[in-house]
């Protein structure tokens, strides 16, 4: 039975891509992009093991199935458990460390761990992962102990769970370490069972018991906030630059004029400072020849940041205005930038707003501050010609 599904990381996700579109450095990009590829793997690993658990254990009674949990440490800190496997019947608890590794992972005497990546000459060290593992299996003894639970289950393991594509240098690792490829976890689990193990069929808990325990530790679930803003010294924008640019109103297809002391301007990126999704999938980022006057280049001096966050401003509150709104075909408009881009918008959530998403794919770039479309003038010609042809296909 499966009590917390797993969470994505879609918010820090989604918190990062956010930032992109802000007035940033270059060294502040390139590292929120690293961040986001960090991410994105780590979440897919997750994902494609919670997915494999749920199949083998989703509809199990006897198995209780928490993804994505995070638990006070009693230090002041958390411990975050990736999987957790309760067993009734084998009265044993699996707490699963996934690494979404691509290589070949090693160890060497010394228990020192490395993964080698393909066309790389030299290993990538690596903390000790099952030693991770181990250390989050002992906080949570800790917890049951603490819940008077210590009783239900014998036996609280530290697994670590790696891709199916991962190579595991058993000359290195013994059979014995608890290092498994995901489909295979089930198998080494359950031929890991003693004798004492299997009493748990006479003296393991019911099913309402199971799921009590499962709930008490979902409900001291503590969800991570990452403040990723401070993290990468980002400044915060001015309210008048992170406002709407527009009002929706509840008619699809319509937009008030925006009120004059909103400029949609402001706090887009500049020309040349965007990842493009291109037609093929592929992307390209472009940088601009030569900094804004007193922007900083190091995003680790925050004072700086801080001092080119209220140069910037002056200078927008003087910059031109975007252009009034033009409509393009029914529930669509247009805008000019001030940096000559064009932005396209709808109201969100109409049929209107999905066939522009999949007309500007590939041509435009999603503003999620604006909920808008960026593309040059050359692209927005394309744009307007793909919607009008499309308009009169349906009309047709």
């Amino acid at each position: 039975m499966i009590l917390k599904a797993s969470d994505g990381r879609a918010a820090d996700i989604d918190a990062l891509e956010a930032l992109l579109t802000e007035r940033i450095t270059v060294d502040q990009r390139r590292a929120i992009e690293t961040e986001l590829y960090t991410l994105r793997q780590g979440a897919r690993g997750e994902r494609e093991t919670a997915h494999i658990l749920d199949r083998t254990y989703g509809h199990s009674e006897r198995v209780v199935v928490i993804h994505d949990l995070r638990l006070p440490d009693g230090l002041g800190g958390h411990v975050q458990f990736d999987h957790l496997l309760l067993n009734r019947v084998l009265k044993r608890i699996a707490v699963l460390e996934t690494k979404n590794f691509t290589g070949r992972i090693s160890k060497n005497e010394h228990d020192e761990w490395c993964v080698w990546y393909p066309k790389k000459r030299h290993p990538v060290e690596i903390p000790n992962p099952v030693a991770q593992a181990e250390r989050a299996a002992r906080l949570l003894e800790l917890w049951l102990e603490a819940h008077q639970h210590s009783a239900a289950f014998r036996r609280v393991e530290g697994w670590v769970i790696v891709p199916p594509t991962c190579k595991i240098d058993r000359t290195r690792i013994g059979t014995g370490t608890r290092i498994v490829k995901v489909d295979n976890f089930h198998e080494r689990w359950i031929e890991d069972v003693s004798w004492t193990d299997t009493t748990g069929f006479l003296t393991g808990l019911s099913v309402g018991q199971l799921r009590a325990v499962g709930a008490q530790l979902v409900s001291q679930h503590v969800p991570p906030y990452y403040a990723w803003r401070k993290r990468f010294s980002v400044a915060e924008m001015a309210l008048s630059e992170t406002a709407l640019p527009t009002v929706l109103t509840d008619k699809p297809g319509i937009v008030e004029k925006l009120p004059d002391t909103l400029t949609e301007g402001t706090t887009v990126p500049q020309e040349g400072q965007d990842t493009i999704q291109l037609e093929d999938g592929a992307t390209q980022v472009e940088h601009p020849d030569q900094a804004d006057e007193g922007q900083t280049e190091r995003a680790e001096n925050s004072a700086a940041d801080q001092k080119d966050a209220e140069s910037t401003t002056k200078r927008t509150k003087s910059a031109p205005k975007a252009s009034a709104l033009i409509p393009v075909v029914d529930g669509i408009s247009e805008r000019a930038l001030p940096d000559g881009r064009v932005a396209f918008l709808a109201q969100t959530g109409t049929p209107a707003a999905d066939a522009l998403a999949a007309i500007c794919k590939g041509r435009a770039i999603w503003n999620p501050r604006f909920r808008n479309w960026l593309c040059p003038e050359d692209k927005a010609t394309e744009i307007r010609e793909a919607l009008v042809k499309q308009e009169a296909e349906t009309q047709s």
